[in-house]
Order: structure tokens, then sequence, then C-alpha cells
């Protein structure tokens, strides 16, 4: 569906051709994670139980409307690791289906400045927490939203496929039972695409 629309969108402007299409693969690594909730409208600070590192894995594809401006999709599969001494359970796996919009400037001959901004709906998985006296639980899903933008370079390997790097910033927030949930991380990402 989001090709589709992407493709019709395409075709509409003037002189975008349908092989303007970049696909690839993001591989995400975050430091400074933090964490925000509140319960029943009153903030609880619960940064010292997500200090751990998040990781991140994500697919993506984009049509170029211009030499320089391109719309897309993203899908985004991040893993939030709890840690310090209010840390129970497993790592918290969150999904994100991500419109995007990405900018690529030429800097000098085969490198390329990039910049995207992304935004869409989040789920968080349910997970196991270990409980007080011993045991787990397991936790619901929860829905939201999630933001995430970046800036960085790619450098063009041959005609087709290029490497890059980025630094940037991963917010997602969700809902529910009394409870405002935001998770934040600031990943460096490296990853190829190539066009087709």
């Amino acid at each position: 569906m989001v090709r589709t629309l992407i493709i019709a969108l395409a075709l509409a402007l003037p002189g975008v051709a349908a092989a303007d299409f970049s696909g690839g693969i993001e591989f995400l690594a975050g430091f400074g994670v933090g964490a925000e909730s509140e319960v029943d409208g009153k903030s609880v600070d619960g940064s010292d139980a997500w200090s751990a590192i998040a990781f991140g894995i994500i697919p993506g594809i984009d049509q170029m409307l211009a030499p320089s401006v391109g719309i897309g999709a993203e899908m985004g599969f991040w893993w939030f690791s709890p840690d310090g001494d209010n840390a129970k359970g497993d790592s918290q796996l969150v999904l994100s289906p991500h419109l995007r919009a990405r900018m690529s400037f030429p800097i000098v001959e085969k490198v390329t400045f990039d910049g995207m901004l992304g935004v869409g709906p989040t789920i968080w998985t349910s997970r196991d927490v270990e409980v007080p006296g011993g045991g787990n639980q397991s936790t619901d899903s929860r829905f939201g939203w999630s933001l995430r933008f970046n800036f960085g370079g790619s450098y063009a390997i041959n005609d087709q496929v290029s490497a890059f790097a980025n630094l940037g910033y991963f917010t997602t927030t969700t809902y529910g039972d009394d409870i405002t949930a935001t998770l934040n991380t600031i990943p460096l990402g490296v990853g190829v695409r190539g066009t087709f």
C-alpha cells in the first residue's frame, strides 16, 4: 500500500522516473537512553531503570521526488535493555513503522550529506517482568507514536550502492491504563542503500 502510494505520487510529478527508488538497511546502537512516565498525571522518573544501550534494525525504501528530496517508509525494530537497581525483566521490543522524508545533498565527488525525519505509530510488545517474591509476569502490549530523525553522510561505493553513517534521535511514547511512558535514545547508525 505504501509503495503504491509512493509510486503514484512520484508518477504525478514531472521529471520523476519509476526507477528512482532507493532501499537499504540500517543498524543502530543508542546511548543516553532515558525514560519518563506519568501515572494518573504525576511524573515518575524511570531513567535509572532504562540506562543501558538500545539496539535497532531498520529496513526502509524511498522514492526520490527530486535530485535531493525523497519520501518513503521504514520499519523500525528496537530493543531497549533495562539496567540499574530498579531494572527487572527482559528487553523491551519496540516496533515503529514510519513514513519518512529524506534529503541528500552532494558535498564532494562521492560524499553526500543525508538528513531524515520519520514519524508514525509505535507498538511496545509484551515482555516478562520479574515480580517481588520471585517469578515472572507478562506485561500487555502498548500502543502510541514515535519520531526519529538523523543527520550524517554517505559514500558512493559505485553507481548503485552507498554506505552511510549518521547520528540521530529516537523517541517513542505509549498510552493506556492511566500510564504514559516514553523511551528516548540518541543512536549512531550505519548501513547500506542501493538504487533500483
